[in-house]
């Protein structure tokens, strides 16, 4: 049996039940978990990743060497570089994550008690590795962002983390390859030597921000989405290392726009202040035809964005009274909080119903709003999350559908229903 075969059948048999556990285990504790908790499960299976870790290992590094054997017909010096330090980045950290990892499982729930379904992807690491000692951080880590993501938006995500020294150095040295790159084609453009001189600038000053955020590994940010018939917004907030010299970038290139194209006409800097944040804005009016009455509905004569400039941190919003919830967003997240988990993103469906419904096309509307009237039998029950939790060395993602999705599922397919149901 070659190589290839023998790694193919070690990883089957693992996934398939070697090193599995459990159909039929019956739900037992709380249905949400205290932090560190680990839950039950209808339906489980672990794989023991050490078993097969030096053939998953192999087959990453033999697939980056094969890729990077030589450029591709189309590609440029500069190109191949950057590809094969993203590529290189990616080899080294999934060979250190799975040379870490102890357990991998996937288990789901169906719990009709509370009538939600989730599935669980479960990563353990090996005591004292790199990996664990960085789940180890996941708890005490803080957002300067926490009221950007809206209770009641449509769409809403949330994201804290801090990356390893290896991985933030090899993103810093990414971020660098591309400088070169911009540099080199703002230097072959027909411009005078001013011009060349004044965009040389204005791109060194903004690798400068994406090079030092890189660098820090801190990940930190959210944004909201808010979806009503008569109103739609956006917010959005996020960590980056220098937000007065990405702000030294904007204002030049604002001034240009403001001056050269009639669009950014309205465009205001320094409108307004709040915590020590710039504020500036524009006005983009309502386009001419037949969507102009949707977009007046949505957001008034003219969408209002704004966007911001904090020490570390950039912000943005749009939408109908976006300087008015932006300003509120920053000012309650002026202290650093602890985020319930480090990552979740969250789909509300009853929003995005409604809104289809109201100013959909004709042939969507009706099927809105037989979808609408079948979440709205489960009042705030209508959401769609991915998060991640930390728990005991290790992380849960979970992807997650509460009761208004399930009877949307089942009024769609009764044989579904039925089991949903326990019937």
């Amino acid at each position: 049996m070659g190589r290839s075969k023998l790694t193919l059948v070690l990883a089957l048999a693992a996934l398939l039940g070697v090193a599995a556990t459990a159909y039929g285990q019956k739900p037992a504790g709380k249905a949400k978990p205290a932090a560190g908790e680990r839950p039950r499960y209808d339906l489980l299976y672990r794989v023991h990743v050490p078993t097969f870790a030096d053939a998953i290992v192999a087959k990453i590094k033999e697939g980056v060497q094969k890729d990077l054997a030589r450029p591709k017909s189309s590609e440029s010096e500069e190109d191949f570089a950057i590809r094969k330090q993203l590529a290189e980045t990616l080899r080294d950290a999934w060979t250190r994550a799975v040379k870490d990892l102890e357990d991998f499982s996937i288990g789901w729930r169906l719990d009709r008690k509370q009538k939600l379904s989730y599935l669980d992807l479960t990563l353990t690491a090996k005591p004292n590795t790199t990996t664990a000692r960085q789940v180890a951080q996941l708890p005490s880590l803080k957002t300067a962002f926490s009221a950007f993501a809206m209770p009641g938006a449509a769409i809403s995500a949330r994201w804290v983390g801090q990356h390893h020294a290896a991985d933030a150095a090899a993103g810093a040295k990414l971020v660098q390859l591309v400088r070169a790159k911009a540099l080199k084609q703002i230097d072959q453009q027909s411009l005078s030597a001013d011009d060349k001189k004044v965009r040389r600038e204005l791109a060194d000053k903004l690798f400068d921000v994406l090079q030092q955020s890189a660098a820090s590994g801190r990940d930190d940010g959210a944004l909201s989405v808010v979806v009503q018939p008569q109103a739609v917004t956006l917010l959005f907030g996020a960590y980056v290392a220098d937000g007065a010299k990405l702000e030294s970038v904007f204002k030049p290139v604002a001034e240009f726009l403001q001056q050269h194209h009639p669009l950014f006409g309205s465009l205001r800097l320094n409108a307004d202040t709040c915590q020590g944040v710039n504020l500036h804005t524009l006005a983009l009016p309502a386009p001419p035809g037949q969507d102009r009455e949707n977009f007046a509905r949505l957001f008034g004569e003219s969408l209002q964005v704004v966007i911001g400039f904090g020490k570390e941190a950039i912000y943005l919003a749009a939408g109908r009274d976006a300087l008015k919830r932006l300003k509120e967003a920053i000012q309650k997240s002026s202290e650093s909080v602890v985020p319930p988990n480090p990552f979740e993103v969250s789909l509300s469906l009853k929003p995005v119903a409604d809104f289809v419904a109201a100013v959909g096309r004709p042939r969507d509307q009706k099927q809105a709003q037989r979808v609408a009237q079948v979440l709205a039998k489960a009042p705030g029950k209508d959401h769609a999350r991915l998060v991640a939790r930390p728990v005991e060395r290790g992380v849960i993602l979970r992807f997650e559908v509460e009761q208004g999705i399930l009877d949307l599922i089942g009024t769609a397919v009764p044989q579904v229903r039925h089991f949903i149901e326990g019937k």
